[in-house]
C-alpha cells in the first residue's frame, strides 16, 4: 500500500478536516482572535491529524505489505492466513476473521471431498480385484479350446484384462506407496515375462518379437514395470502395420541403463510427440484407432517417475516407433545392495 493510495482512500476525511480548518479560522476571524493564538491552534489540529495519519497508515502498511509478500512466497494460497498474525487495527481484524473462518469452512469442504474420494477410490480398487476373478476364469475355460477363434477370444479377454489393469495402476500412481517395493529385478526376465503375458495378442496379430535384451540388473518395482512394459507392447499391437516387428534391446553406460523397445509400427505424428505423455491425448493416430483412450502412456510415464526412472519416445510417421526406460543407480541404491 503506496502513500498515494492511503491518501486517496482517505480523500473524503482529509476533505472534511480541511473544511473544519476553514470553519474554524472563519471563527476565528469573527471572534477578532490574534493572529499568534490563530496560527498555534490550527497548527496543533493540523499536527494531530497529520500524526493520527502517519500512525494508521504505518499500522496498515504493515499489515498489508506482509500480506503482499507472504501472498507471493507461498505456493499453496490457501496456507496464507495461519502465516499471518492478527492486525491490530479494526478493518484488519474484522478481514482476517472474514477469510480465517473462510477458509475453515473450505477445509472443512475439502475434507469431506477428499474422504468420498478415497471412499470412491477403494471402491474401484475393491471392483478392479473382484473383476479380476472372472478375467482369470475365462482364461482358464479358453486354455481347453485350440484354433483361430479361441486365440482371437483370449486376446480380446487380454484386452479387456489390461484397461482392468490401466484403473488399478491409475490409483495407484495417485498413492505410490500403498503398493511400492524397489528391488533389483533382471531386465531380460521383467521382458521375457512381458512377451509371455502378451503372446497370444503377438500371435493373432503375427507381430514378430526379436529379444536381445542383456541380463541386466535394474532396480525397479517387478509388477509396476511389468505393466508399464505390457502398456508399450499393447501400443505396439495396437498401431501396428503388415509384417510388424518389435525389438527390444538394452544396453548400460556407467550407473545409467536403458531398454528400448522399438516398433515398425505407424508411428506417431511430429507434432504429437511433445503431447503423447499428456492424459487422454489421442493424437492422430487416435482419429483413425477408435480403441485409443489415451491413457496408456500417460500411465507409463507418471509411473516411471514415480519410480526414478525416465521415459522417452522417438518416432517417425509411417515407419518406427522407439520408446526407451532409462534406469539410474544412485547412491541411495547403493546402500540397499
Amino acid at each position: 500500500m503506496s502513500i498515494k493510495e492511503y491518501l486517496k482512500d482517505h480523500g473524503v476525511c482529509i476533505l472534511i478536516f480541511l473544511i473544519c480548518m476553514g470553519i474554524t479560522e472563519g471563527i476565528f476571524l469573527l471572534f477578532n482572535l490574534s493572529m499568534t493564538l490563530q496560527i498555534f491552534v490550527l497548527t496543533v489540529l493540523f499536527l494531530g491529524f497529520l500524526a493520527a495519519g502517519i500512525y494508521g497508515y504505518n499500522r496498515k502498511k504493515g499489515f498489508y505489505r506482509e500480506l503482499e509478500q507472504k501472498l507471493q512466497q507461498l505456493e499453496e494460497k490457501y496456507l496464507l492466513m495461519e502465516m499471518l498474525e492478527k492486525p491490530e487495527f479494526l478493518e484488519g481484524q474484522i478481514l482476517y476473521d472474514v477469510v480465517s473462518e473462510m477458509q475453515k469452512s473450505m477445509n472443512d469442504e475439502i475434507f469431506v471431498q477428499i474422504r468420498k474420494n478415497n471412499e470412491f477410490k477403494r471402491y474401484i480398487e475393491t471392483w478392479v480385484h473382484e473383476v479380476k476373478l472372472p478375467i482369470a476364469s475365462i482364461r482358464l475355460i479358453l486354455h481347453e479350446y485350440k484354433g483361430t477363434s479361441a486365440r482371437t477370444l483370449k486376446e480380446q479377454v487380454g484386452r479387456i484384462e489390461g484397461y482392468v489393469e490401466q484403473v488399478l495402476y491409475y490409483l495407484r500412481s495417485e498413492v505410490p506407496e500403498k503398493d511400492y517395493r524397489i528391488a533389483p529385478h533382471s531386465l531380460k526376465k521383467l521382458t521375457n515375462q512381458c512377451i509371455s503375458e502378451n503372446r497370444d495378442s503377438l500371435i493373432l496379430n503375427k507381430i514378430k518379437i526379436v529379444q536381445e535384451t542383456q541380463d541386466i540388473s535394474v532396480y525397479t518395482d517387478e509388477k509396476w514395470m511389468r505393466f508399464i512394459l505390457g502398456q508399450i507392447i499393447s501400443n505396439a499391437v495396437k498401431y501396428k502395420k503388415e509384417d510388424s516387428i518389435i525389438r527390444i534391446w538394452s544396453h548400460q553406460d556407467g550407473k545409467h541403463s536403458f531398454l528400448h523397445i522399438w516398433d515398425n509400427g505407424i508411428g506417431i505424428a511430429t507434432e504429437d510427440l511433445p503431447r503423447v505423455f499428456e492424459k487422454s491425448f489421442t493424437g492422430k493416430n487416435g482419429r483413425t484407432h477408435q480403441a485409443s483412450t489415451g491413457m496408456g502412456l500417460y500411465l507409463c510415464n507418471t509411473l516411471c517417475k514415480r519410480l526414478g526412472h525416465r521415459l522417452a519416445v522417438q518416432s517417425k510417421e509411417g515407419e518406427y516407433t522407439e520408446i526407451t526406460i532409462e534406469f539410474y543407480e544412485n547412491e541411495y541404491l547403493d546402500v540397499l545392495k
